[in-house]
């Protein structure tokens, strides 16, 4: 049988043995603690038992963590900082007989790591998307002989064939043959393209009607979509992660706490006071300060339908100064729309569009069907055509009325023989098609692909919430760009890039000294997604490939979400600061108390133990923000 291919961003067998064992001894201690608490709670003879339950819970899910931090202290590594920290604790609370203490701290710690491990999945997940889109074969035509062969091992020159509903397996140019191409996933551009001799194509559109025969320029690693997994791969690995909030704090704290200790001990000769020093001061509040903040947004951001990756985003979406946001998909439909019908004399707008939509009835070209979805909005009765003849890349022809009728571009229709009006020329911002029924040009029709609707109002939410700068990113044309950037107070607008070029103007802005939000759908943003401190996929539910660059994941396409996951993020960090403020206060408090010897090892270990219910109790306050929005869809 054959062996089944790993998902795409999965585990390597070594990561995923290690987060096995982590999660096993976590699961196997959590269990020991529980059975411990019953025994001791409904059968009080068998408290040792109950007693010894909870010692090894604690040493089950404690002895990685005294490993790391034992490590730590020998190699003075400050990555390690937390783990001496918490080992200390942890060997503190179980001196103290505080085995329930023992065991939460070192598994709050580990919760905080996970959030931060998964984080680096994304960027798998979408280098393997992107390989997925690649043709796994390539027709090569050489001495008037076809061969399929391996599309790495072809070089600059070589002609292929592809036929429709092949991907393209190279970068290159149309030698032979029209079609309608779709390599939006590449260049972000609205439309299908209709390529003909001397069209450009890229490795992984799809040919969807006509032969072509295509010079390759490159493939492999040297196509834009082999340079798309390279690039993301390198920012895999240059990618610097944020450190966590406690463990910036975590080496102050542990000499500090030594220090006291060890002066409580030598000054009061009180082994007991040392000791209760040392269990108040247990990091358990300041490691639960982050993950139970992280813990009531998650929840909050899946009542909003929000999918949030990596927690450091809840950090850096605090700070960000400019948004950039793809086009197509993104802030617009990504499909065309009728947005103009221009008829001739004496011809009504109703009977342009009849004609049309009846040639398109039989096609399967977007712009047919949004000639076809626009007659139907206006209440016209739209009927199949006969002897419906599609000429890929130019048009339709079909008898209508029992006469010859044409849809399509205006060289297209004046080879038909069918006098044209001198301004038959694309629609500098959108796209057009004529109509012709018998030897007459009915008029032309106009279409565009239209902003969303919650568009403009979730770009001024945006701006109020601090976002400085907006720009607008596209592999789209000039003047489609700044059509609909306009219309949405974009403060830049930049067309006709390539992912990587998408990349570099992300990086141009941080090279700035600006925080990038970036925002797209398709593979040609994966790069930008990678490489911006925080990456948000729209559309996510249908695109795994950005998906897996992003940080966070709009599960649906309504953009009235970002302005929720900004004030999610502003929140939630703002929440994480007063929970170590409030951790950090009360352990100062606490220690005071047992260095003066008001509280023994016992009720010092409740006092923390409050101290760790008033750092939950201030996250919930997280819950509210999604209580008020609460419900199937955003504000």
């Amino acid at each position: 049988m054959t062996a089944r291919a790993p998902a795409p961003g999965a585990l390597a067998p070594e990561e995923r043995r290690r987060i096995t064992v982590r999660l096993g001894a976590g699961l196997a201690g959590a269990g020991m603690l529980g059975l411990g608490a019953l025994l001791i709670r409904w059968s009080p003879d068998q408290w040792q038992v109950g007693e010894l339950c909870r010692a090894v819970a604690a040493a089950v899910v404690a002895v990685p963590t005294l490993v790391s931090g034992v490590r730590g202290m020998l190699t003075a590594d400050p990555r390690r900082a937390a783990d001496q920290l918490v080992a200390i604790a942890v060997c503190s609370a179980a001196a103290s007989g505080d085995f329930v203490t023992a065991t939460l701290i070192p598994l709050f710690l580990e919760l905080g790591r996970l959030f931060e491990e998964r984080s680096s999945l994304g960027a798998r997940a979408a280098i393997d998307g992107i390989r997925a889109l690649a043709a796994r074969q390539a027709v090569r035509w050489r001495e008037g002989r076809e061969e399929r062969v391996d599309p790495a091992t072809l070089h600059p020159g070589e002609v292929i064939l592809v036929r429709p509903g092949e991907r393209i397996a190279v970068d290159g140019t149309v030698l032979e043959g029209r079609s309608a191409v779709d390599q939006s996933a590449i260049t972000g551009e609205s439309r299908h393209d209709d390529v003909g001799p001397g069209s450009p194509v890229y490795a992984g559109a799809v040919a969807l009607d006509g032969l072509l025969r295509i010079e390759a320029r490159g493939a492999g690693v040297d196509t834009v979509l082999g340079r798309v997994v390279s690039l993301l791969a390198e920012v895999e690995r240059t990618t610097v992660p944020v450190l966590r909030l406690f463990e910036r704090r975590a080496g102050a704290w542990l000499p500090l706490v030594l220090t006291v200790a060890a002066t409580t001990l030598f000054f009061t000769e009180n082994l007991a006071r040392a000791v209760a020093v040392l269990v108040v001061a247990t990091p358990t509040a300041l490691v639960v300060a982050g993950p139970a903040a992280v813990v009531a947004a998650m929840t909050v951001a899946t009542r909003l339908r929000i999918l949030i990756k990596s927690a450091d985003f809840l950090e850096r979406a605090a700070e960000v100064e400019t948004l950039i946001l793809d086009k197509t998909g993104t802030v617009t439909v990504g499909a065309p729309a009728v947005a103009l019908l221009e008829p001739g004399d004496g011809v009504t707008a109703d009977r342009l569009l009849a004609v049309g939509a009846t040639l398109g009835f039989g096609s399967l070209h977007p712009v047919s069907r949004a000639v076809v979805a626009a007659a139907r909005q206006r209440g016209i009765a739209v009927v199949p055509p006969v002897d419906l003849a599609e000429h890929p890349g130019l048009g339709l022809v079909a008898m209508v009325e029992g006469e010859r009728a044409a849809l399509g571009r205006a060289p297209f229709l004046r080879d038909l023989g069918v006098p044209m009006p001198a301004n038959g020329s694309d629609d500098a911002t959108g796209g057009e098609v004529w109509v012709a029924l018998g030897e007459r040009c009915l008029g032309r029709i106009v279409w565009r692909d239209q902003p969303r609707p919650e568009a403009r109002d979730a770009l001024q939410e945006m701006r109020a919430l601090g976002i400085d700068r907006l720009v607008l990113l596209t592999g789209d044309r000039e003047g489609v760009a700044r059509a609909i950037g306009e219309a949405l107070g974009m403060d830049a607008i930049v067309a006709d890039v390539l992912p990587a070029q998408k990349l570099e103007l992300v990086r141009a802005e941080q090279a700035a000294g600006r925080l990038v939000m970036m925002v797209g759908d398709g593979v040609n943003d994966a790069l930008a997604l990678g490489g911006a401190d925080v990456g948000v996929a729209i559309g996510a539910e249908l695109n795994e490939v950005a998906l897996g660059g992003a940080d966070v994941a709009l599960l649906g396409a309504d953009l009235g979400r970002l302005p929720q996951l900004i004030e999610l993020a502003e929140t939630t960090r703002r929440v994480i600061g007063q929970n170590v403020w409030l951790a950090f206060c009360l352990s100062l408090a606490l220690i005071g108390l047992a260095a003066a010897g008001v509280l023994d090892p016992l009720t010092g270990a409740l006092a923390q133990s409050l101290a760790v219910g008033a750092v939950v109790v201030n996250s919930a306050r997280v819950l509210r923000y999604g209580a008020e929005r609460d419900g199937p869809g955003p504000r």
